[in-house]
């Protein structure tokens, strides 16, 4: 049957296209993309690197051994920076020119292809394995057809013309394309029959095998090479079953060396799909299993040495094992995989000791180092070893691993162990103690010449800073506290012990405070050698006293606001008590013979004896809050000019309510704006003008006035309240605001002596100021200034 091109309008090539190909982000780093391609099952054999979906790279296993051997930081590093660049491009519409793709794949037989649109933005990828594959399996039948065809055109050439023969010539061509690409190919390629006998060998073949195709088939054919000849009769089974067949075999070569191949064969199908043959790829990996030999061998002698063997990886932050032996990890009780996250002790300990020696020697000439590491078994007893780490340079004299071989030195350490426990106790016991141990010379100044190490947690300084300047400690001592501290320690040598209590400087810039006991040494001659004691820190304990000292002020405190609040609830409300059961005792007893005016003057006086104490109550439950930081200020939209002139009217109307005629004071209001709009908490305000207001009525004298001024500035309000009363003594004047509290020349007028305590408090929550001028018997004057901004929402 005479050999026919595909006429589908799909290439054959157009076949091979992988539209959905594995890509990774130019902004992705080495690592991440080597774990994104180990993840799938089969691992990915390379990934396309993209931006704005444009391919500008690829990254293959290849690649990764070659970056893995150099230096980069693979966590840190951009896939762009190692990416190979070598690969064709083509356009999705050049692929109905089969001969010209033909001939660019002959000249780059081992690139991959990326086929791109039109905008250059990526279409799909093939990788060159399957070019090599598809041009041996789609076109095999036709290379040997062709053959035929040129025997056959000698004998009939002069016979047939015409469009035929022109259609012959261009499969010729196209065949000549794919014969050259198959003989460009890296690897063996074989086309037999179903016995095996050759009907084609690529010049790779060749190379590898050193045997022609005539030699083979002189000796039987291919199975001849084959070490196990049953295994290439299971090969011949698959093939005539029409199935694929891929494994790694022994073959031998002309010389009779063992090969180790990796072979993948195909079933040769003629047009009419009948198996006729067998196609196959021989890569040969003798290199690659014989270094895997080698290795193993290296491994084994390895995990039978008595001693731990770990390497670690310096070239990465984190340090990694790469390789631990069996009494590795049975030391260190994680197997190699596990220690990777150098989550054991063992591990970790082994991890610092390699930065430590980092920072200790340049890559290029590094030295071995020796550390010991104490662990314990899982039964709980503790062992010791001694780790020697040797550096692995490579080829540039640079650092990459670390070898560390470990040796049990448990008894030897415990023997030395033995040796110094009662050192080790001797120096548990002082530094146990509580308080800083030390012993000074007795000339000037008593300068310290042994401090325990605890004294660094007492006040910063380590112990050799201490001893380094002989006039250290006194330098450091409060300068108030001095002169007692050597006054006293001067004692020492009349007294048996000497306390002192001092301040002393913190290396933080604070103030401790010390106490101090100390006692002078003597020989046996009774002569003086040294001074001994302990300090231990007391700050603390004299917080407390301090913290004692104020409760009990503030106790004394209290229990005086007590005595003043029983003393004017009992004088203040007994007034309005007794006038309310003296008026209740008339009404009931006289009322059949009173008329309705006289018994309306009795109800008016139960009334205003009622507000009395109600305005008392509230002023002190509003006390308490303000006390107690409750009140909150709600500022809202206020005509302050409007609010202060309807103040002074009811202030006004109240005093003609109380029984007068007419008002006893009157209050003359003066402001230098006829109106001004804030915002502020009317009722906070409103405790501080009617408590000033009505104190300036109450203690003025008859038939004077009193002067409220308001001033509106840009950034404050000003109020003024002025009366010619009986003004404020002296020594009144620093306790006005106190709670309670009243002036010794009020006399029988009566107050709670909260008023100006509730002032002080509102005026606090606005943020403002309250001055006052007085002078006894010519009158007072308060000014309160509150900002605007305490005032505005």
């Amino acid at each position: 049957m005479q050999a026919s091109f595909p006429t589908s309008s799909r290439s054959p090539l157009e076949e091979l296209i992988n539209y959905a190909p594995r890509t990774i982000t130019a902004e992705a780093t080495v690592w991440h993309t080597i774990a994104f391609m180990n993840k799938f099952q089969p691992p990915v054999e390379r990934v396309l690197v993209v931006e704005n979906w444009q391919v500008v790279g690829l990254f293959s296993w290849q690649d990764v051994l070659r970056v893995v051997e150099s230096e980069i930081n693979l966590k840190n590093s951009k896939i762009t920076e190692v990416m190979t660049t070598s690969f064709i491009k083509l356009k999705y519409s050049q692929f109905q020119d089969i001969k010209r793709i033909f001939n660019l794949l002959t000249q780059f037989i081992n690139l991959p292809v990326v086929i791109e649109d039109e905008k250059e933005q990526l279409v799909g990828y093939i990788p060159p394995e399957s070019i090599t594959n598809s041009i041996l399996e789609e076109y095999q039948l036709k290379i040997t057809e062709a053959e035929r065809q040129c025997n056959q055109e000698k004998e009939i050439s002069s016979q047939i013309l015409g469009t035929e023969e022109n259609s012959k010539i261009e499969n010729l061509e196209t065949l000549v394309y794919l014969q050259q690409a198959i003989e460009s190919s890296c690897e063996g390629i074989t086309i037999t029959d179903l016995t095996g006998n050759v009907i084609y060998l690529n010049s790779s073949f060749i190379n590898i095998f050193d045997y022609t195709r005539e030699q083979l088939n002189a000796k039987g054919g291919l199975s001849f090479l084959w070490k196990d000849t049953a295994e290439y009769r299971r090969l011949l089974t698959a093939i005539k079953q029409g199935k694929s067949w891929r494994n790694q075999v022994e073959i031998k070569s002309h010389i009779n060396d063992i090969l180790y191949i990796k072979i993948r064969a195909d079933a040769v199908k003629d047009v009419s799909g009948k198996i006729i043959g067998t196609i196959s790829l021989y890569s040969n990996v003798t290199e690659e299993v014989q270094a895997q030999k080698s290795l193993n061998l290296k491994s084994k002698a390895i995990n039978y040495i008595k001693n731990g063997l770990a390497i670690f990886d310096v070239r990465l932050p984190s340090k990694p094992i790469v390789y631990g032996n069996p009494e590795f990890e049975s030391v260190s009780g994680k197997s190699v995989s596990e220690a990777l996250g150098l989550t054991n002790s063992f591990l970790e300990e082994m991890n610092r000791q390699i930065n430590k020696l980092l920072k200790s020697h340049f890559y290029s000439s590094a030295e071995n180092f020796t550390p010991i590491i104490r662990n314990y078994c899982q039964d709980g007893s503790e062992y010791w070893y001694q780790v020697n780490i040797a550096p692995i340079l490579n080829r540039e004299k640079k650092l990459t691993h670390y070898v560390c071989v470990e040796s049990d030195i448990t008894k030897h350490k415990l023997t030395e162990m033995s040796l110094l426990l009662t050192q080790e106790k001797l120096q548990h016991l002082l530094l146990s103690s509580t308080g800083v141990i030390y012993s000074s010379d007795f000339c000037e100044d008593y300068p310290v010449n042994f401090v325990s190490e605890n004294i660094f947690d007492m006040v910063g300084y380590t112990a050799s800073e201490i001893l380094y300047d002989s006039n250290f400690w006194v330098s450091h001592i409060h300068p108030e506290d001095l002169p007692l501290f050597l006054a006293e320690l001067s004692k020492v040598f009349s007294q048996s012990k000497v306390n002192i209590e001092y301040r002393f400087l913190h290396k933080n810039g604070n103030y401790i405070w010390i106490y101090e006991q100390s006692k002078i040494v003597k020989d046996y001659a009774g002569n003086p050698l040294e001074i001994i004691g302990y300090r231990i820190d007391i700050t603390e304990r004299k917080k407390l006293e301090e913290d004692l000292k104020k409760a009990l002020e503030k106790e004394k405190e209290v229990n005086q606001l007590k005595s003043r609040f029983i003393s004017m609830t009992s004088h203040e409300f007994r007034t309005p008590l007794s006038t309310i059961l003296s008026s209740s005792e008339l009404l009931e007893n006289y009322t059949h013979k009173w008329d309705k005016e006289k018994q309306q003057k009795h109800f008016n006086r139960i009334k205003k004896a009622i507000k009395h104490m109600t305005n008392l109550l509230n002023d002190v439950l509003f006390f308490s809050k303000a006390e107690a930081g409750k009140v909150d200020s709600h500022p809202a939209k206020l005509n302050l000019v409007e609010y202060s002139r309807q103040l002074v009217e009811d202030l006004e109307i109240n005093q003609i309510n109380n029984g007068m005629e007419q008002p006893n004071t009157n209050i003359n209001f003066i402001s230098n704006k006829t109106t001004f709009i804030l915002y502020i908490d009317e009722r906070i305000l409103g405790h501080i003008l009617s408590n000033l207001l009505s104190n300036a009525i109450k203690y003025s004298k008859p038939g004077t006035s009193v002067d409220f001024n308001l001033f509106c500035q840009k950034q404050r309000v000003v109020f003024e309240i002025e009366d010619k009363g009986i003004g404020i003594p002296s020594q009144d004047l620093s306790s006005l605001f106190d709670s309670f509290h009243r002036c010794n020349n009020v006399g029988n007028i009566p107050g709670t002596g909260l008023g100006l305590s509730i002032v002080k408090k509102c005026v606090d929550i606005l943020n403002g100021k309250i001055n006052v001028t007085s002078e006894v018997g010519m009158g007072t004057k308060f000014t309160v200034t509150i900002p605007l901004s305490s005032c505005c929402n």
